[in-house]
């Protein structure tokens, strides 16, 4: 099983394309969130003016810093926007938020047992790819880990903890590449969605052959390439 990673934002992105009124309020859906402007749609691009990470939590070159959260709800409170909405500010914080938020609307529709936003990812953009191995914290025989010197590299506890939905899925190489071949007909099929009702199109950024672009990186690395 191989990490996603920032990957992950991708089907997560889509599915809230997919199943969410993009342009209405977060507020609407989460009535905890402080700014009251803040759309669905800026969460999926970025523009929302939140940071990568709340100020609570310690953004540290080494360590894991998702393993301080893991078994703790994510505190609505914490989404105060650090930069104007509408510029680009890569932030896991505003993922974290989509998943909470896509778990609220539609994950208690379609798993009753879990109501989490992956079973609304899996119904939209999973299951659809042929995607079946998908997994937020699989066995640790199962993972492909990297090493350092000889010593395997501890993963993130990004599946484990409240911001999965910006990091966490892990799968088999397959099924991995099953979603990037997917990703063209995601692209044609929004695009011809959005065309038809009339509905601002935001081009292949969600769902289509440059979806990684939502994803970002890590730091400093330009959007487009794998990061968390």
């Amino acid at each position: 099983m191989l990490e996603w990673g920032s990957i992950t934002k991708g089907p997560v992105g889509t599915t809230a394309w997919l199943a969410l009124e993009v342009e209405r309020p977060v507020v609407h859906y989460l009535p905890g969130v402080p700014d009251a402007d803040t759309t669905v749609a800026d969460f999926v691009h970025h523009t929302s003016g939140l940071p990568r990470l709340p100020a609570t939590m310690r953004d540290r070159l080494f360590g894991d810093p998702y393993r301080e959260p893991v078994g703790v709800p994510l505190h609505l409170a914490a989404a105060v926007p650090a930069t104007p909405r509408g510029q680009f500010v890569y932030s896991n914080l505003g993922y974290a938020l989509l998943g909470a938020l896509l778990g609220a609307l539609l994950g208690a529709l379609l798993d009753e047992v879990h109501g989490d936003w992956f079973a609304a990812v899996r119904q939209h953009v999973l299951d659809p790819a042929g995607i079946s191995s998908a997994a937020l914290v699989p066995a640790d025989a199962d993972r492909v880990v990297a090493k350092l010197f000889g010593r395997t590299i501890q993963p993130w506890a990004l599946g484990e903890s409240s911001f999965a939905a910006a990091g966490g899925v892990w799968s088999t190489f397959d099924d991995l590449c099953r979603y990037a071949f997917s990703t063209n007909t995601g692209c044609r099929r929004l695009t011809a969605r959005d065309s038809s009702s009339g509905r601002r199109q935001v081009g292949p950024a969600v769902g289509g052959a440059e979806l990684v672009s939502v994803s970002g990186a890590r730091n400093g690395v330009r959007p487009g390439t794998i990061g968390a």
